[in-house]
């Protein structure tokens, strides 16, 4: 429901919108940046309400008026303001927009019916003309409201308001008309006093009227009437001060009453209740509106977080000139012995590729069958209105003598998109997968798939928090992205030279020493954590752009990785006296606004990562795959457990799958389509195993051994022997 594409349409500029766990919207109108919780989803009408409402905030309304904004304005209680200042800017923004007159009307009335305006138990004759105001405005024919002639005056001038002086100006005489009606009231409706009070007042009077003896009654009567007006008034002083709630002077600077002592102020109210100048169905949809946030079953706001920033994406992908000049400036640091090792794996290098080029043949093999029986099973036949000669004889019995035409389908175009753990728990299997991936890479290049292949790891030190919290890139409650790195190994659409550079230092890193690894990859692509949830949120882009660019039909995302996620939450500023969001974690789920559309996730953990697959898959019809390389037995059983809720039956048969074909396939787990669970280290083997022929060895021994040859070879090539049939 949620689309953050719907501001920035409105506004006509491209502001900022940050989603989070906000308790009110709020805008910055230096940096343009408009900030929104993250609410229930309560149907079309209010979210276009809301959203066109702050935008006309957004467009309309200095900082002094924003109904959160701490200044003050003297004689100018907030709450008359937002009432005022709100009619104003909806008049506008549906004047500018005929479209949301509709929405914003109807939104409106379910609000009311769902008393958020707090009337349900007020006698609605009875309200104050502010509150007539902001009912009339809003809610319009869905409420019966009565104005006399001088409310009739207030209500056309709230219509009529240009600008916010305008509003100020207004506000003032509306709080001047309550402060008289309100000065009345003691006539209409006298307070309670005790006996001992009434008795003094009457000696009081009696005394005075015994003890008067002067010729003028007049001055008599206005010296008796002041004096007592003056009594009257100090006494109601006095029981308004015991009566009125302390206020700290902290209140006091930011406080909505806004007390003045200057009786000469206009609007200014000084003696009277704070509470008494409020609208209360403002006030009461103010409080409301907590209810609309999106909350966990225990009343907690779940976290909300907002799409990576543009600029950070840039600096999160590394591209390729980057990690080169980043390798080579370490292989200058070689020494004599390292460098003896590079120049030997070098020398391997052609012969390695030619290798793996023949090995590739497996899964191009598959690939190509399956692609052909696909457009042999949708070919379609058709006649061509041309007799065939070869059935005129058979006119009499058989209709179809026009000779027919099959067509295949056409082939779909592929892409593919991979992203390699880099995680520090990878080390171990990491030289055995990047083995498997050169042979996947050679297999894209050899049947024209379009591919890029990026690392995720936790090394990118561009992102330092109190830089972009400076620059305004990282505010409170943004997403934590860990100093997310997301280096391009290697790509379809690189230059030859760069390509086979590519394709070598994944071999070096694959083949060569810890030691020589360690002084010849990029600091950019290090081991660090598992930030996979934050490269699967920057993978919805990836792939959006990849498709675009290379017009890509099948698309396929593969992730190859050894464990979980880390856990999402979000960057908390230190540095605010008070912060604009309440930081929670995502325990219990995480709503994260991504390409400008709201994805609400449950659970934690696996299931975040899950929605967050699942979303990539149905956003842009993508094939989604997981290879999961187990560090040891323990790990493997705890993933099959895990796949299987626990089944022990579907764990033996796990167990017997893996035994034969070292690979356990589950479909639809996880968020995956596909997800293939592999044991690390030799496990994942791309080389070929020796065939070890003796002269001796008889017919049927060599026959015998052939066969086993055969069997490891496939067993060994597990990304191999599946990576044509998932792709075709």
């Amino acid at each position: 429901m949620n689309n953050s594409s719907l501001p920035k349409l409105l506004a006509k500029e491209n502001i900022t919108i940050r989603h989070g766990n906000y308790q009110t919207p709020w805008f910055d109108i230096k940096n343009r940046v408009l900030g929104l919780p993250i609410w229930k989803d309560m149907g079309k009408d209010v979210y276009d309400l809301f959203i066109g409402h702050e935008v006309g905030h957004a467009l309309e309304t200095p900082y002094e008026g924003w109904h959160d904004s701490p200044e003050k304005l003297a004689g100018c209680p907030r709450s008359y303001i937002n009432v005022i200042e709100d009619c104003r800017i909806e008049r506008k923004i549906k004047d500018r927009y005929p479209g949301l007159v509709g929405p914003f009307s109807r939104a409106y009335s379910k609000l009311y019916n769902d008393d958020f305006f707090g009337t349900s138990n007020i006698d609605l004759s009875k309200l104050k003309i502010i509150d007539k105001i902001n009912l009339q405005a809003k809610v319009g024919s869905h409420c019966e409201l009565e104005f006399n002639e001088e409310e009739q005056v207030f209500m056309n001038r709230a219509n009529a308001t240009q600008d916010f002086q305008e509003v100020l100006e207004l506000v003032k005489d509306i709080v001047a008309y309550d402060m008289s009606n309100q000065e009345e009231e003691p006539e209409e409706e006298p307070e309670e006093t005790n006996d001992s009070e009434e008795t003094n007042d009457s000696q009081e009077s009696d005394n005075s009227e015994e003890s008067d003896n002067s010729d003028n009654s007049e001055e008599s009567e206005e010296y008796q009437d002041g004096d007592q007006a003056e009594d009257e008034e100090e006494s109601q002083d006095e029981d308004e001060v015991e009566d009125q709630p302390k206020v700290s002077d902290d209140d006091e600077e930011s406080g909505d009453g806004n007390l003045t002592d200057d009786p000469e102020e206009a609007g200014s109210y000084t003696g009277f209740d704070r509470d008494e100048l409020v609208s209360v169905t403002d006030e009461a949809f103010r409080e409301n509106e907590d209810s609309l946030l999106d909350v966990d079953d225990k009343g907690v706001q779940i976290l909300g977080i907002e799409d990576i920033n543009k600029e950070l994406k840039k600096e999160i992908i590394i591209p390729f000139s980057e990690l080169k000049a980043q390798r080579e400036l370490r292989m200058l640091q070689l020494d004599s012995y390292h460098n003896t090792e590079l120049t030997n794996l070098n020398a391997s290098y052609p012969k390695y590729i030619k290798d793996v080029k023949r090995s590739v043949g497996i899964a191009v093999k598959e690939f190509e069958m399956r692609k052909a029986a696909t457009q042999w099973a949708r070919a379609t036949t058709a006649k061509t209105g041309v007799i065939d000669v070869n059935k005129l004889h058979s006119y009499k019995i058989c209709e179809d003598i026009f000779k027919q035409t099959t067509r295949l389908h056409d082939a779909k175009s592929h892409g593919m998109i991979m992203l390699v753990d880099y995680s520090g728990s990878m080390y171990d299997s990491l030289p055995k997968v990047l083995e498997q991936l050169i042979h996947l890479v050679l297999f894209c290049k050899q049947v024209n798939i379009p591919f890029d292949v990026y690392a995720f790891t936790t090394t990118n030190h561009k992102l330092n928090y109190r830089a972009l919290r400076t620059s305004g890139l990282l505010i409170d409650g943004d997403m934590d992205l860990e100093e997310l790195a997301m280096p391009l190994l290697i790509s379809s659409t690189l230059k030859k030279q760069d390509f086979d550079s590519a394709l070598k230092a994944l071999y070096i890193r694959s083949q060569g020493s810890s030691y020589l690894m360690r002084d010849t990859i990029a600091p950019i692509e290090d081991f660090g954590s598992t930030p996979l949830n934050q490269a699967l949120i920057m993978a919805h882009s990836l792939v959006k752009t990849f498709k675009i660019k290379h017009q890509v039909e099948k698309m396929n995302l593969v992730v190859l990785s050894d464990g979980d996620a880390n856990r999402l939450q979000s960057f908390g500023d230190t540095t605010l006296k008070v912060a604009k969001v309440k930081h929670t974690g995502s325990w219990n789920g995480v709503n994260i606004m991504i390409d400008s559309k709201m994805l609400k996730c449950k659970g934690s953990g696996t299931t975040i990562t899950s929605s967050l697959l699942r979303n990539i898959q149905k956003r842009y019809n993508t094939n989604t795959i997981g290879f999961f390389m187990a560090d040891d037995n323990r790990m493997f059983n705890m993933k099959v457990n895990q796949i299987n809720d626990y089944d022990t039956d579907a764990k033996n048969n796990a167990n017997k799958e893996y035994r034969k074909n070292k690979v356990v396939v589950a479909k639809n787990v996880l968020g995956y389509k596909e997800f293939y669970l592999i044991k690390g280290g030799d496990n994942l083997s791309a080389s070929d195993d020796d065939f070890g022929v003796e002269v001796t060895q008889t017919k049927n021994q060599m026959t015998t051994a052939f066969k086993n040859y055969s069997k490891s070879k496939k067993q060994n090539k597990v990304l191999m022997t599946t990576f044509g049939r998932i792709v075709a």
